[in-house]
Order: C-alpha cells, then structure tokens, then sequence
C-alpha cells in the first residue's frame, strides 16, 4: 500500500480526510489545508496539516471563489473557507464554460463562483473577450488551454520516439489501473478498440486475455515497435491511422473503447469531438475504459484536466458505472491519475 497521505475537495470547495465521511467544519482546519495549497513543478496539487505532507484530490479548481476585491493594483480572493489569497495576475485564463480561474500568489488553483465573476464585472473598469481592467491594471484572461499545433502531425510523435527511446507516456507495460481492474471487470469475449496505443502495451493485454483487439496510432515507429513486440497475437491487429480519420465502416463495432494516454495529448479543442467519436465507435450497450490525469496542466502534451471537466463533457453521452481516483499509480503519475468506466448512453 502506498504511504501517501490523501485528502480530497469535492466541487463546492468542501474538504474530506475521507472521501465517504464528514467534510471537514473546523475553520482552524480549513484555514490550514486552504493555505498550505500550492501546486508543485509537477503539477500535483498538495497541501499541509499539522505538519503532514498531503496529496490533494481536487473534483475541481480547489480554492472555489465568493468575493474578491481591488486594492493597490492587487486584487484579492475569498475562499468559500473565507480564507484571504492574492491573484497571480498574470496567471488569470478562461475555460471553455467561460469560467474565470487562475493561481494565487502561493500557486492554489482557483476558480470564480458564478456570484464572484458577477461581482468582477461590477467592479472592474471595462472588459473584453480578452481581459479586464482592475484600477487601471490590465489583467489578460487568454484561454485556459495553450495551443501547441505541432501535437496535430504524426512527425512530432516520430521525433519524441527517436529523441525520448522510451517515450515519457509509455511504461514499457501496460497500465497498473488496467491490470488490477480487468480481472474484476470479468469482460466476456469482446471487441475492442484502443486509440493513440503506442506500443500497443494496453492493448496487449485485452489480446492476451482472449479479446479481438484494434489498436490504432498514427505514428509509424510506436506501431513497429508495437508489432515486433506483440506481433504473435494473433487477435490483436494494428492500424496506422489518423484516429480523427477512421473509417465509417467502424461504426457501432466495438464492445469497449479503451482511452488512455491518447485524450490528454491531443489538441484540447479536439476533446469533444474525440467523445463524439467513442459514441461512434461503441455500439449501443458499449462501453469505455478510460483513465485520465486530472491535474492543472494547461500545456502538453499531455494537458491536464479537472475531474469536473471530464464530467461535463461524458454526462450527456455515458452513464457512469465507476469513478475513481487511484491512489496506487506509478511514482510519477501518484495523485494524477482517474479511472472511469462509463456505458454509452442511448
């Protein structure tokens, strides 16, 4: 078991040393835990609490924004623990639900409740699709995302195969999550897909255990390399394709789509039409596997993402069977990593 202390923060900003107890009402407590947030050079969100180190699992931006106020070119935040911060003004960024978010000074996330951008707009001076006017300031509010177009062409993904050897994604295995879970899934024998497989490590093992399996990625090296090492399957069949491309005829074939490591590098303007296209592939009763790195990460690859946002792009197309943060990941993925299983919705 992992020695890691955890403690997570559901999306109305409210705090559980147990995700299935009370959240936490101490003010002392709260103001402690709100405080000592801060988000590491890796991306993993942490705090303190009399004197322990712990890893944060945040459902959304942790710091949930009531009030905020100007004064002397700085603007300052209140928590819904009705803690104090001061904005890193130049951390501010809209999402793609045109909510206002950024960092503090002591890098917390945080994000603007409905009633506290309201308010912004009350206060500030002027405002455009760009950014607002505190005192006089300019504050920029670019998209929450940071465009890398170069992620789009199959030679980038080349590049980092011939510079990395051993690709940062790629754990020379398959992932530990989907191990440990598929023997507990009991799956009969089915059809699926696996986009953006890389070496094919997931794949492989859905193969081994007696599944027809497609593996699609547009990069030449990750699918030979796939093939000399997993080439004697003989149900496990590799595709160069572009996944944004597949062909029509696979419509509504697969029993499961398999989503990892694939979602968080792809351009994140892409991500709905990258659900559209697990609703295509899946047939009615379909389901997906998928884990995700919920982390604040507004560049990649890979791109981070809030277990808020994954919501709000699967509700309206999957029911959701299973939803969990792992806490047994790979040292560098610890606290980063969600799992979710979701059956497409008719």
């Amino acid at each position: 078991m992992s020695d890691e202390k955890f403690l997570s923060i559901n999306e109305a900003g409210e705090i559980f040393f147990d995700p299935e107890g009370n959240p936490v009402r101490n003010p002392a407590y709260i103001h402690e835990i709100q405080q000592n947030l801060t988000l590491n050079e890796n991306f993993l969100l942490t705090t303190e609490f009399q004197d322990e180190k712990y890893i944060v699992e945040s459902f959304d931006h942790p710091l949930q924004i009531i009030a905020l106020q100007f004064k002397d070119g700085k603007i300052f935040l209140q928590s819904n623990g009705n803690n104090l911060f001061e904005a890193n003004n130049e951390k501010w960024s809209v999402d793609a639900w045109d909510r206002f978010n950024g960092l503090t000074t002591s890098r917390a996330p945080f994000v603007l409740t409905d009633k506290a951008q309201e308010k912004l707009f009350d206060m500030c001076d002027s405002f455009d699709d760009e950014g607002f006017v505190a005192e006089g300031n300019y504050v920029a509010t670019p998209p929450y995302y940071i465009d890398t177009p170069k992620i789009e062409k199959a030679n980038y993904w080349e590049d980092v195969y011939v510079k990395e050897g051993i690709p940062g994604w790629d754990l020379a295995a398959p992932s530990p999550i989907i191990v440990d879970m598929l023997p507990r899934l009991k799956l009969p024998k089915s059809r699926i897909l696996v986009l953006g497989c890389g070496e094919g490590h997931d794949a492989a093992i859905f193969a081994e255990a007696g599944h027809v399996v497609t593996a699609v990625d547009f990069s030449k090296e990750g699918l030979r390399r796939g093939k000399e090492k997993y080439g004697h399957l003989p149900n496990l069949f590799f595709h160069e394709l572009d996944i944004f491309n597949i062909p029509i005829e696979w419509n509504h074939s697969f029993d499961l789509v398999v989503e990892h490591t694939c979602f968080c590098a792809i351009p994140p303007d892409q991500r709905t039409e990258m659900v559209r296209l697990w609703r295509r592939m899946l047939h009615e009763q379909g389901q997906l596997l998928s884990i995700f790195f919920v982390m604040e990460k507004r560049s990649g690859p890979p791109f981070g993402i809030t277990e808020w946002e994954v919501r709000k792009h699967l509700e309206k197309h999957f029911h959701f069977l299973f939803w969990s943060r792992w806490r047994q990941s790979v040292e560098r993925r610890q606290g980063r990593e969600l799992f979710v299983l979701a059956k497409k919705k008719v």
